[in-house]
């Protein structure tokens, strides 16, 4: 009877001392995790607070998934993108509580997603007027609603593109940076930030001219870049310093139809960009030195063993007279040395193809997976109990 006593009291020994709980917590599976968050009220707060994310990742996490856009409004597809440990879809509908409209990913950054909606009941992209913005956490199943963006003395500008800027191993904080139209001028544009800490929008620097694409940036090395096609450089914007810097691209060839870009995203802290491969199985990804001295060929890429392995990739293309391939590049995963990997999107498979290896997986059928031009063409779904 005594021993009995004795280890019930140094389990609550131990769920008294919050540090000490907090320590043992995040050695533990994101599965169980999810679990021990029903236990209580107390350890859901413990659970997705700011110390807890703060010990748990102390260095960049790969994606496990892949948020794709069905053909249905605010309705995503979930691809899980290993074998085994099967992460179960988070949601298939995006809705949030008291708001009616629909919804889209407008970015993914380091397990957070960015979500915006128009304000209109029908799929649209940031073509329409951004009217509502969500900062949600798939995991956690924890959301914060932001105030409306563009909106200085009460008058509406016009978004041109809003950015989520999160890297846990830095902060457990986020911040979203708004371009929007000036006030001053109607050619220039305008740089509000969100934080997290204070709840609200401020205006940082002056009003500034630029051909970037607004529509949609990377957060990377403290910064958030955007693209610019008609004078084809990288512009980008430091959260820290609050000032622009720009870069070129890589320079290759132009891809047929104006796609000039056919990948751009961040994977475990580092920056690449995939140009036009002009429907061919053999070209090169880039990756960005951190000190933006230059671009590097980081690997070169040849699937002819996947088009080998799905022979509907190939078909004529009879304006040019020869064999092209259909694929997209969905997303970049770096997860160590000897396991990066490229998501592909074939006619009728998702597939992952080792870089180092080469190896081909099945990651599972397209079926109602809705593609389309524009970047980015999917969104990344990384494990993560930041609080929002």
């Amino acid at each position: 009877m005594a021993v009995t006593i004795t280890a019930a009291t140094s389990a609550e020994v131990v769920g008294s001392i919050d540090e000490l709980l907090i320590q043992i917590l995040v050695q533990l599976p994101v599965k169980s995790l999810m679990r021990f968050k029903l236990v209580s009220k107390h350890w859901k707060s413990l659970i997705t607070g700011r110390q807890f994310s703060r010990l748990r990742y102390t260095s960049p996490s790969p994606a496990v998934g892949l948020f794709c856009p069905a053909q249905k409004i605010s309705v995503f597809k979930y691809i899980h993108l290993g074998a085994i440990n099967q992460t179960k879809p988070m949601f298939r509908e995006l809705r949030f509580p008291d708001d009616p409209f629909s919804f889209w990913i407008h970015q993914s950054c380091n397990g957070l997603l960015l979500c915006c909606s128009s304000g209109n009941l029908v799929r649209t992209r940031t073509r329409s007027p951004i009217r509502r913005c969500y900062v949600y956490n798939p995991t956690t199943d924890c959301y914060t609603k932001l105030p409306r963006p563009g909106v200085l003395n009460e008058v509406p500008r016009i978004v041109h593109g809003v950015n989520l800027a999160f890297d846990h191993v830095m902060s457990p904080s986020h911040k979203v940076v708004c371009v929007r139209g000036s006030e001053f001028a109607r050619e220039l544009y305008q740089v509000e930030v969100y934080s997290s800490e204070s709840g609200a929008w401020r205006v940082s620097g002056e009003p500034f001219s630029s051909n970037a694409n607004f529509e949609y940036g990377v957060y990377w090395n403290g910064s958030v870049h955007w693209i610019s096609y008609t004078r084809k450089e990288l512009l980008y914007f430091n959260l820290d310093k609050e000032r622009f810097g720009k870069t070129s691209l890589p320079d290759v060839r132009d891809g047929h139809g104006g796609r000039i870009v056919d990948y751009f995203g961040e994977s475990c802290d580092h920056l690449h960009i995939i140009k036009s491969h002009d429907y061919e199985v053999a070209f090169d990804v880039y990756e960005m030195k951190r000190d933006y001295s230059e671009w590097f060929v980081k690997y070169r890429v040849d699937l002819t063993v996947v088009a080998a392995a799905f022979p509907e990739m190939a078909y004529m293309n009879t304006l040019i007279n020869r064999t092209c391939y259909a694929f997209s590049v969905f997303s970049l995963v770096r997860a160590g040395e000897k396991c990066s990997f490229l998501v592909l999107l074939t006619p009728r498979k998702v597939v992952r193809f080792n870089l180092d290896s080469h190896a081909i997986e099945e990651i599972c059928d397209s079926g109602d997976t809705w593609f389309e031009c524009l970047l980015p063409h999917t969104f990344e779904y990384i494990e993560s109990f930041a609080c929002v």
